[in-house]
């Protein structure tokens, strides 16, 4: 695993959390990421999927990455959440999620009209049918042990994201009752069939140094 991903990876699970257990119904986006602006030693997510309760609440997330020639994907509970935010009449649903405990710092941000509408029991509720934003990412990596002799050292970056609810996905779950934990896991399952296998996270700096180190 490059040194630039296992910076990013713990950036990003710094925030990790347990899974939440609310049984109202959900939606489910997916988000594509392209570079956007300027950037140095800056490499990214692939792709994202987003799990929330649709009325707002905290959100679950898989992430897929390569790490050489694997496809890799990282499951994330409870980090950052989904919520409305309005103005006067004017009312638009934001997704927004950050690990910013020291460094290295990553932050999601995506906002989106109100534009479809999703049965929630027994009311519907009008969520975003598209969102747009962006994502940050950025370390000096000074609290890893390289140094400049062992090349490129440090990066940031900005990524724009696309996202677009997954209708039928959403109705399906919400038919099924399902939880965010259980939409999520179902997401889990789509992503393998497509050939991604998970990446086991590490939960210390020395453990993610070792990885790197080892795959660079």
């Amino acid at each position: 695993m490059k040194r630039l991903f296992a910076s990013l990876v713990l950036a990003t699970t710094a925030y990790f959390g347990a899974a939440t257990e609310s049984h109202a119904q959900v939606v489910i986006y997916n988000f594509e990421f392209a570079k956007d602006g300027p950037s140095i030693n800056y490499g990214f997510y692939d792709e994202a999927w987003v799990v929330a309760d649709a009325t707002g609440g905290a959100a679950s997330w898989i992430l897929t990455f390569r790490d050489g020639a694997q496809r890799r994907y990282i499951s994330i509970t409870d980090f950052g959440s989904f919520f409305f935010a309005n103005k006067g009449k004017q009312v638009k649903g934001v997704i927004s999620a950050a690990a910013a405990d020291g460094t290295p710092q990553t932050t999601f941000l995506a906002i989106g009209d109100l534009a479809q509408t999703i049965r929630v029991g027994n009311i519907t509720v009008k969520v975003p049918k598209k969102m747009s934003g962006q994502a940050l990412s950025a370390d000096d990596e000074t609290e890893l042990p390289f140094d400049s002799g062992e090349g490129n050292v440090g990066f940031a970056g900005i990524t724009s994201m696309k996202g677009s609810l997954q209708y039928a996905m959403t109705n399906d779950a919400n038919d099924d009752n399902q939880t965010v934990a259980e939409a999520i896991a179902d997401v889990v399952t789509l992503v393998k069939r497509r050939g991604f296998s998970e990446f086991e996270l590490a939960t210390t700096l020395d453990e993610v140094t070792e990885t790197a180190t080892t795959n660079n």
